[in-house]
């Protein structure tokens, strides 16, 4: 058997401790790219504290903070999302605002929406039991209002009802139905209240779509048919 040389051994010492430099390395860079992208666990863990103090001293109440993580292509901060301890399905964003790196949140405008669907869901249904698919949306206050939870939505947002019907085509035939039966989705939503800012129905080659100022000026079944129009795709 050959023995090994005091030289060569030298040579393999030195090559082994390149490899630990090179590894060594190789984990500290990773560490700095995954601290770079994904935040420090500190950071993690602090922001999280924070999101929930900054919740509970808000609106009184415990919640839990979920999927925090660190934006750094767009926001290069930290968000989250967050729910109520005793409401896990409404799941709502908080977070460092991108430009003063300050906590906001979503939680109003979830409960809002929350409200406006328990709402108007039920009296969508009521005309269209039919229906394809329908939405409601909330356009929001620019400021939140003192008592957001306690806060009416009809007082500070406005609402946008669109209901989807491709499966049915205006004809000759039904057209006077639609237009009653979108009549009287119209006048029972204004009389439940609901601050409209937006009503649509869109047909499978036509759609009626009135914006605020033109829904106020609707009286009737025939005010209403004058907006109905062909679909261009």
């Amino acid at each position: 058997m050959r023995k090994i040389g005091k030289n060569e051994k030298l040579e393999e010492c030195k090559l082994k401790r390149k490899y630990i430099w090179w590894g060594s390395g190789g984990i500290v860079l990773a560490l700095l790219v995954s601290l770079v992208f994904w935040g420090s666990p500190w950071g993690i863990w602090t922001n999280k504290q924070a999101f929930e103090v900054y919740l509970e001293e808000k609106y009184g109440k415990d919640f839990v903070i979920e999927d925090i993580s660190f934006d750094f292509f767009n926001t290069r901060k930290y968000n989250a999302y967050a729910y109520v301890k005793d409401e896990p399905n409404l799941l709502f964003y908080v977070g460092q605002n991108r430009y003063t790196g300050q906590t906001e949140d979503g939680y109003a405008s979830e409960v809002w929406s929350f409200k406006a669907k328990e709402e108007v869901g039920p009296i969508v249904e009521k005309y269209y039991p039919d229906h394809f698919n329908y939405g409601v949306s909330l356009i929001l206050p620019e400021t939140e209002p003192k008592e957001v939870i306690r806060a009416d939505y009809k007082k500070h947002a406005t609402v946008e009802v669109g209901v989807s019907l491709d499966n049915i085509q205006v004809n000759s035939a039904n057209s006077e139905t639609e237009i009653e039966r979108a009549f009287l989705l119209l006048q029972a939503l204004k009389e439940k209240g609901v601050p409209l800012h937006h009503f649509g129905i869109s047909y499978e080659n036509r759609t009626l779509q009135l914006q605020e100022e033109e829904i106020s000026r609707i009286q009737s079944a025939e005010d209403l048919g004058e907006y109905l129009v062909l679909y261009r795709k």
